[in-house]
């Protein structure tokens, strides 16, 4: 439902522009709720209604008696915050504009309770009053406002209320209308600015001394069957199961606001029905059984043409109890398997859930499965992990509420568990865990920090499914030195817990890095390591203000070359400061163990092709450089900047340093460059560059 702003228009207009009404004071009730700030078409609603409401008063005469009451207006939250800000008074649309356009758009919408004031206000049991609602939200302060308005028609002399629902769904009008039903008033639902000044309009009109006598209403035809029905007798009772959906089949005028609603036996109002659909879903429709054996009735209700609401045809249905049972064990281990087998309605939002012991409510359940039809007889639920005394429950999703079929007790038993480890490992290395439990579906065991309280958060895990009770599981050790914890968790309904856990300390570990201090770009780095070695610590390059671990521009994995083994890295290609680290990776956690600084240094190259040079024809290029595995010599346009997207290229590791090669001059005349491209680890240079022309041939 959308947030609830409401705007009262108490005794402004007549019924149509036709309609006579005795002299009587009028007083304007103006929601100041928050939700007013919200918008149409880009504009907010207290805007429209501010202008809705001074156009309005434009219109009226001057000898009408006004008043202005307000609430919300000075506080959030309070349903006591109503207020008479104008009196009711000859001359005072002015001043009610005014005050108007100054309020601030606050708090809650005492719908029924702003009502109720205004009538007292205008002494409705005395006075003609008459009250106009554009409200585009509900009552929000636990009042009926059909049952007010029921009582203060009964009471009045001559009290009716209009509504104007002011962006409101089908579903919301529905709820407010019975305010103007219920005291002979009409409905409108307006949806924007223009729909709402017509609503107003449309029921403007000068004050006389005489109330019109109202146009006979004619009743259209309708009927209603049920598609389950063996008799074509309207009157003799249908049989249907509790909350299960059944066809109405109708006929009727099907005008914008009809629908087919389901009441009580003999329930005669036309609002606070059990449920409805709208005929414009067409025939047939579904409508859903109560939870409650008995007989009811399904009704059309039209929107006549005096804007109430009218019964023009209806039948009976009986609903029935449906079979119901569940056969589930008498005990289970705490974060168990619970077998079960049901029979039931299966309707569509039927369900077993598991409660305490004394649970009463249909929500709020530990855990809970469907029982659709196609679903199969046989389901399972996890058992929590507290031992004690829970409920298995069939639930019924009917048309009016929820409703407990049938509940049995069941037993959650203790769950106990073991976990081992050694008492200190290496930082980074594989733990075996040896463990024992329950071995639920979805138990683990996982490494936190000591002083880790709750579940969830932890360094590494492994489920105990994939392993045998007793046999042992491997788990990756944090790579940072400390006191950490090996944990069984029992995962259950409702709550996970701890069912054992052991301390151990992660020691630290050693590893050292070294390369020349100086080496060229792009060449090749011999690399000397001690360390660990684990399944994931690497060794990488970066630059030497790169203090993250992740980014590397060049790396190897010391798994695969053994402790002290030298291994070989390309320098970046780029002159400048480097370090090259050795990273330890452990669960959750990576750190740098060793490292060292070094200075690449940019190595000589050139590059010669004659300053001009034919279109398409076979270019003579000399060359010097380092002639690294990847270097090559490429043709660009002139003004390209970037490294790749060459017209032409060739390998310098396809040469010897300073051996002439050709590239294909470009067939295009214009300005061109030849370059010496050194790619180094994760970054590409231009060492060298010279300009030529190709022209024509």
């Amino acid at each position: 439902m959308k947030p609830i702003c409401t705007l009262l228009l108490a005794g402004l207009v007549t019924l149509s522009t036709n309609a006579t009404f005795a002299a009587e004071q009028t007083m304007i009730v103006l929601d100041a709720s928050g939700s007013m700030w919200g918008q149409i078409n880009g504009k907010p609603k207290l805007q429209i209604a501010r202008e809705a409401l001074t156009t309005v008063l434009e219109g009226v005469p001057v000898e009408m008696e006004l008043g202005l009451m307000a609430y919300g207006h000075r506080e959030g939250g309070n349903c006591n915050d109503i207020e008479v800000i104008v009196k009711p008074a000859a001359g005072t649309g002015a001043a009610i504009s005014q005050a108007a356009a100054k309020m601030k758009f606050l708090g809650k919408t005492p719908l029924s309770a702003s009502v109720i004031k205004a009538a007292e206000t205008l002494n409705y049991t005395k006075n003609n009053a008459t009250v106009i609602l554009i409200t585009d939200g509900l009552e929000n302060c636990n009042a009926d406002p059909c049952a007010v308005s029921a009582e203060l028609a009964k009471k009045g002399i001559n009290f009716t209320a209009h509504v104007v629902g002011f962006d409101l769904t089908d579903a919301e009008g529905k709820q407010v209308a019975c305010l103007a039903e219920n005291t002979g008033g009409r409905y409108f639902a307006a949806t924007n600015a223009e729909e709402l000044r017509d609503a107003l309009k449309s029921t403007v009109a000068q004050p006389q001394i005489q109330k019109a006598q109202p146009e006979p209403l004619v009743i259209p035809e309708a009927t209603i069957a049920l598609e389950q029905s063996e008799s074509e007798n309207s009157a003799q009772a249908k049989t249907i199961a509790i909350g299960a959906d059944f066809n109405v089949i109708w006929t009727g005028p099907n005008t914008e606001h009809d629908y087919i609603d389901l009441v009580p036996l003999d329930y005669t109002k036309t609002y606070g029905e059990l449920t409805f659909t709208y005929t414009k879903e067409g025939s047939p429709l579904r409508i859903r059984a109560p939870g409650k054996p008995g007989i009811y009735q399904v009704r059309y209700i039209w929107r006549g043409t005096d804007n109430n609401r009218h019964v023009i045809a209806k039948t009976n249905v009986e609903i029935t109890d449906s079979e119901v049972a569940l056969v589930a064990p008498d005990n289970v281990q705490a974060g168990g398997v619970i077998a079960i087998q049901w029979k039931g309605p299966a309707n569509k939002g039927d369900y077993i859930d598991l409660v305490p012991e004394g649970f009463k409510r249909t929500s709020g359940e530990l855990t809970y499965v469907y029982t659709t039809a196609d679903t199969e007889t046989d389901v399972e639920l996890i058992a929590p992990t507290k031992p004690g005394v829970y409920n298995l429950r069939y639930i019924l999703q009917a048309a009016d509420q929820k409703r407990i079929l049938l509940s049995i007790p069941i037993t959650v038993t203790e769950a106990i568990a073991t976990v081992s480890a050694p008492e200190k490992v290496a930082a980074g290395s594989v733990l075996s865990v040896f463990w024992t439990g329950p071995a639920g579906k979805n138990d683990y065991v996982d490494i936190v920090t000591i002083d880790h309280k709750r579940i969830g958060g932890e360094i590494t895990y492994f489920y105990t499914r994939d392993s045998e009770d007793g046999e042992s599981h491997p788990l990756q050790v944090p790579s940072k030195a400390g006191e950490y914890q090996v944990r069984y968790v029992l995962r259950g309904s409702g709550a996970d817990s701890v069912l054992a856990k052991q301390a151990f300390t992660v020691t630290e570990v050693a590893a050292s890095v070294s390369v020349p201090a100086n080496v060229q770009a792009g060449s090749a780095i011999a690399v000397e390591w001690t360390g660990p070695a684990g399944k994931e610590d690497y060794v990488d390059i970066v630059p030497i203000d790169h203090n993250r671990i992740g980014g590397e521009l060049t790396y190897f994995y010391t798994r695969n070359a053994e402790s002290g083994e030298t291994q070989s890295l390309k320098a970046p290609a780029k002159a400048g400061e480097y370090q090259i680290r050795y990273i330890l990776r452990g669960s959750g956690q990576a750190i740098v163990l060793a490292k060292q600084a070094f200075t690449v240094a940019k190595p000589e190259a050139s590059v010669s092709v004659a300053a001009t040079v034919q279109a398409g024809a076979m270019i003579d290029v000399t060359w010097t450089g380092p002639a690294g595995k990847d270097d090559y010599i490429d043709i660009v346009a002139i003004d390209h900047k970037r490294i790749g997207g060459e017209l032409s290229y060739f390998y310098t590791r396809n040469a010897e340093d300073g051996e002439p090669q050709q590239l294909k001059a470009p067939v295009k005349v214009g300005e061109y460059q030849v370059r010496y491209i050194l790619k180094g680890s994760g970054q590409a240079v231009v060492l060298a560059k010279q300009a030529f022309k190709v022209t024509e041939n």
